[in-house]
């Protein structure tokens, strides 16, 4: 646990790092968000759960899921996706990451 934010900080921190991440997946080339589906009362929902941010002292972990578009170089879209948040996040923000981790979940055919 961070011993300089309080857990309301951690989680709204948390929150602008993963919509920073969302923004900056969305707009890069050749990848899709892996999107699931939870179960609640009124039936089957689609919940997104490809971002996932975990704050230490002033070092940032992103775990992200990914799907890659047929004919795109899965190793180029995944450098690509980490370079670009890496830039965002460091730019936006206070904190610097430790770590990018792509995790590609399918490829898509289009």
């Amino acid at each position: 646990m961070n011993k300089n934010l309080s857990p309301s900080e951690i989680d709204r921190y948390t929150g602008i790092i993963s919509s920073i991440a969302s923004t900056a997946l969305a707009l890069s080339e050749g990848v899709t968000k892996e999107i699931g589906f939870k179960r609640g009362k009124l039936g089957s929902t689609v919940k997104e759960r490809n971002v996932h941010v975990y704050i230490v002292g002033n070092k940032v972990t992103i775990d992200l899921f990914v799907n890659v578009i047929y004919g795109y170089s899965v190793p180029e879209v995944a450098c690509a996706i980490q370079e670009r948040i890496k830039r965002e996040v460091e730019a936006a923000t206070k904190f610097k990451i430790e770590s990018i981790n792509v995790n590609v979940s399918n490829v898509v055919f289009r």
